[in-house]
């Protein structure tokens, strides 16, 4: 594991499992028990379950007994396509990366099960479903070293997989630049699904004029262009159709999504998407 993945690894473990209450939380809310009543502690209970209130009232200890409901399955896709490798302040692919890690450790610390794709134009890597959290690990340390240049992210490839193989409702986080269009209303049927979009402002406003050699992340190509501001109006206008018919697909269809930017923290916008 590099040193930078073991940083980022740190960094989310912290956010997600600090010593002080406010910092002890999850992008996923709950905890998937239900619960039923309260029984005086008997020795081998979980001391985590004991109710401080009651315990104070009565002097004597008290745990909350829970019924346990049904687990919630979790998929995180990860589109590994030569676009991501990107970014004016941290690449796109380290972003998706800790978003992957945030969502993967949220999943298992509310001791849900998680099944991480990877995924271009087909199935790269695939770790089975989890609760361990050495797994989201391996996760991580493949989403930093992945070589995405050469690749082609293809959603709807992605999508129709999806359909086809994940039998069981589940959650399905895809994490992208979303720069692909698809058609995600099948899967949106089937699953609860929500879109994690990870851009960098350079792209959606960028500000250079010139002649410069420009190389295509996805087939390699040079393509040399003379940059002025009509040329970047007609792309950003263009940029702009597509994420709005992107908006208005996944609205129509229930697809909750947020955008985030590489100068920002993941964190904040993936509680605000699941909570």
């Amino acid at each position: 594991m590099t040193s930078k993945t073991k940083a980022l690894l740190i960094k989310t473990r912290r956010r997600l499992f600090g010593q002080n209450v406010g910092n002890n939380i999850s992008v996923f809310q709950g905890n998937g028990l239900d619960f039923a009543e309260l029984k005086e502690y008997s020795y081998g209970d979980d001391v985590r379950k004991i109710n401080w209130n009651v315990t104070a009232r009565e002097q004597k200890p008290y745990v909350n007994v829970f019924n346990e409901e049904r687990e919630l399955n979790i998929l995180i896709g990860f589109l590994a396509g030569g676009s991501i490798y990107f970014g004016s302040v941290r690449q796109k692919q380290e972003v998706m990366a800790e978003s992957l890690a945030l969502l993967g450790l949220s999943a298992v610390k509310n001791s849900d099960r998680v099944t991480t794709i990877f995924y271009d134009e087909k199935v790269d890597m695939r770790f089975k479903p989890t609760k361990s959290p050495n797994t989201i690990y391996a996760a991580l340390e493949y989403a930093m070293e992945l070589d995405v240049l050469g690749r082609r992210a293809d959603l709807q490839s992605f999508a129709d997989f999806l359909v086809r193989s994940v039998p069981q409702r589940s959650i399905v986080l895809l994490i992208g630049d979303f720069y692909d269009s698809a058609d995600l209303s099948f899967l949106a049927a089937k699953h609860e699904v929500y879109a994690v979009i990870v851009r960098d402002r350079f792209e959606e406003d960028p500000f250079f004029e010139g002649e410069y050699d420009l190389i295509d992340p996805v087939s390699g190509k040079h393509h040399s262009l003379d940059l002025d501001g009509d040329v970047v109006s007609k792309y950003k206008a263009s940029l702009a159709r597509h994420d709005e018919a992107q908006r208005e697909h996944f609205l129509k269809h229930r697809i909750a999504s947020t955008k985030i930017y590489t100068d920002e923290d993941p964190f904040v916008k993936l509680r605000e998407l699941l909570k």
